[in-house]
């Protein structure tokens, strides 16, 4: 009895299923994402044709087209599957392995990928589950069992060397894996794979280690890869590969690390070479260890999480903001949520994307980032693409790793470095939660060896948020500046003096306005091709869509400040002559008027200090006979501190808690008057009553009784 193919990919169907779906594939070819059709019965196309085509050739040299098939044949022990999967092996084999020396033939005139470091790794764990099969079937040990063998030997010979193993990224955990694989398999029996056994075990765990923090997040940028080796993780545990309790328990971890950067509509959070792929799952599909995850990507039936509102990953450079607002009972899709980038620890998967952040907010993708479009094309060592960083040369996937393709600075129409440079690891600051949910979260890099720049989100889930760069050049020189916003593809904006204003499909409206003087708004720009692209956004694999994208610009400046405002609520004024910031960016103070009220936030990150922001708000006065209106501001569960310092003469002003309970609101009126809480319903008709309630404050967690008097909602003063 041989060991079970190593489902590494994770394939969920039965004996039955996998059956059909090897049927499927044997009688109408293989197909990868949006590639060709690959016809098993003809000759495979292990050529490289164009570098157009280099993810898919990979895909080729890895054998993904067998995988379906040999799990299957695990399953089901079909001969004919097997038969098939040996006359494409054997093709493979006669092309690439030397058989009288067991050692691999490179021809790179034809293609890169036959012996590339990740697709090694991945075909060694299939071809070894090949020979154990084909030995261990009805037939004897032949001439093509020689072969099987001789072409294992030489897979191992190409990882058995250090320089030939990839550890600073995933594609080294790969090799190792596959190395332990076909050890486990043969060790008993050959020294050879004796070797393999204990050096992938040992570099494995190492690797493990060395890419991921403590945290439990992987260093590359991408939370889309930190899935893919979580998964392939999980599934070696699963199939006996990994053993070792010290990895078990970190597994644990980097799956709870996972479900931060989940966005509340089920998809991952697409930084780096991510696509915005999606996770949700059902109820019964039990395939995740932790009850985060089982939150996240069940919209909330199943599972929890945690009670924190802001998540700070300091060594992996991440800061996530993730708010349920005032829903007792709500759905995850309901929650508020950001996740701002500030991570440099190698150029793998890096994208010129420093201090960049994503925006989800009242069940909507707002703010996001451009995609990894493909790995298209390949840039030549030496040429000007590649001094930049640039490892690929499709215009689309040049554009997608730009800056100005994500939500942040761009200094001179430049990309932040990633090659020449040592990377800065994290660049998270200071942050702070406010019992009204208020966030603020500071980051700070230093770019282009003389730019000293902060980046300071202040944010007001379910309400607004300001976007405040600051930056100095240490050698006075001045730039110009562009703060890059870049909208999720459904959402269409519109330009208004220096304003703007983002309608959504539902007719709900974003406004945005610069609070600092200084700065001029572009046009919106909308799949502009020429004179450079932008405005462009890649959900998945050759994927380029247009959204609309604009700046705030400053020229000619060797230090500045940019703020930003983001509101649901339609700005009415804002008196930029009132709105100041020092010259060192460590005091900000900005106001507006809005339709809900006056707005005034300071903003003192002093060196060495608690950064501290102070938000006074003065709410307009309430004309409850508009029910629609009473109703929109109760179910949008406003999220303002009802304890700040607020001006009130003879008017009723109304400020709402940072909860809801059931049906029920929680008013005060300010001083010299006082309290009262009373239904929803009986809003309407605010008859001489008393009630009393016990209420639970979400953030305490503490249950208050309330006893107030009656007030008549429907006049300007009390009675």
């Amino acid at each position: 009895m041989i060991i079970p193919y190593e489902n590494l990919n994770n394939r969920k169907s039965d004996a039955r299923q996998s059956l059909i779906e090897a049927e499927n594939i044997l009688e109408n070819g293989w197909q990868r994402r949006n590639y060709p059709v690959v016809d098993l019965k003809k000759t495979i196309p292990w050529n490289l044709a164009n570098q157009s085509e280099r993810s898919w050739n990979f895909y080729i040299h890895s054998w993904d087209m067998l995988d379906a098939l040999l799990y299957a044949y695990s399953l089901n022990s079909d001969e004919i599957i097997l038969k098939s999967v040996l006359k494409i092996v054997l093709d493979w084999i006669e092309l690439y392995v030397d058989l009288d020396k067991s050692i691999p033939i490179h021809d790179k005139n034809k293609t890169d990928f036959a012996w590339y470091d990740m697709a090694v790794g991945l075909r060694s764990y299939r071809l070894a589950y090949i020979y154990d099969a084909y030995r261990s079937s009805s037939h004897s040990l032949n001439e093509n069992s020689e072969k099987i063998w001789k072409s294992l030997v030489a897979h191992q010979a190409f990882l058995e060397p250090d320089e030939h193993i990839i550890f600073h990224n995933n594609h080294g955990y790969y090799q190792a894996a596959g190395q332990i694989a076909m050890g486990r398999r043969f060790a008993k029996d050959s020294a050879v794979m004796s070797i393999a056994l204990k050096q992938g075990v040992a570099r494995f765990k190492k690797m493990l280690l060395q890419q991921f923090t403590d945290e439990g997040v992987h260093r590359e940028h991408s939370p889309d890869y930190h899935r893919m080796v979580y998964k392939t993780l999980s599934a070696m545990i699963k199939s006996g590969l990994v053993e070792d309790n010290e990895v078990i328990r970190l597994t644990y971890k980097i799956e709870k690390a996972l479900s931060w950067f989940v966005l509340p509509n089920r998809h991952i959070v697409n930084f780096g070479d991510s696509d915005a792929r999606y996770i949700g799952s059902k109820p019964t599909n039990n395939q995740w260890l932790t009850p985060e995850m089982d939150y996240v990507t069940t919209n909330g039936l199943v599972g929890r999480i945690e009670r924190e509102t802001l998540k700070v990953f300091n060594q992996a450079g991440y800061f996530i903001v993730r708010n349920g607002i005032n829903q007792k009972d709500s759905k995850f899709q309901d929650y508020s949520y950001l996740a701002q980038t500030a991570a440099f620890h190698s150029r793998t998967h890096k994208h010129a994307d420093d201090l960049s952040f994503v925006w989800y907010d009242r069940s909507r993708s707002i703010l996001i980032d451009a995609g990894r479009y493909g790995y298209v094309g390949k840039a030549e060592i030496g040429t000007e693409l590649w001094k930049q960083g640039y490892w690929y040369t499709h215009p689309h996937r040049i554009y997608c790793e730009s800056t100005r393709a994500h939500n942040t600075l761009e200094f001179d129409g430049k990309n932040y470095p990633r090659k020449g440079v040592k990377p800065y690891g994290s660049a998270i600051g200071r942050s702070k939660v406010y019992d009204n949910g208020l966030t603020v979260l500071e980051t700070e890099t230093k770019n282009f060896k003389t730019i000293r720049r902060v980046r300071v989100i202040i944010y007001l889930p379910n309400q607004w948020l300001i976007t405040f760069d600051w930056f100095k050049d240490n050698l006075n020189e001045n730039h110009s500046i562009r703060q890059w916003f870049n909208f999720a593809p459904d959402i269409r904006t519109k330009k208004n003096g220096n304003s703007y204003e983002a309608k959504f499909n539902d007719g709900e409206e974003l406004y945005i306005s610069n609070l600092l003087d200084g700065v001029e708004a572009s046009k919106v720009m909308r799949g502009v091709e020429s004179p450079r692209l932008q405005g462009w956004y890649s959900a998945s694999e050759k994927d380029f869509v247009p959204i609309d994208s604009f700046n705030y610009k400053l020229e000619g400046s060797s230090s500045a400040s940019i703020a930003t405002l983001f509101t649901f609520s339609n700005i009415k004024k804002i008196n930029l002559a009132n709105n100041n910031v020092s010259n060192s960016g460590r005091r900000l103070k900005v106001s507006w008027i809005d339709n809900l009220g006056n707005h005034t936030v300071f903003l003192n990150r002093e060196e060495g200090r608690e950064i501290c922001v102070n938000y006074k708000f003065d709410f307009n006065r309430i004309i409850t006979s508009n029910k629609k209106l009473l109703e929109d501001q109760i179910n949008r569960g406003f999220n303002f501190n009802p304890y700040q310092d607020i001006n009130i003469k003879d008017t009723v002003r109304l400020v709402i808690y940072d909860y809801v309970v059931q049906d029920f609101v929680l008013y005060k009126i300010i001083e010299p008057y006082e309290e009262f809480y009373m239904p929803y319903e009986k809003l309407t008709n605010p008859e001489k009553s008393k009630y009393k309630y016990q209420v639970k404050n979400r953030i305490t967690g503490r249950w208050v009784d309330t006893q107030y008097k009656y007030c008549n909602l429907f006049s300007k003063e009390i009675n």
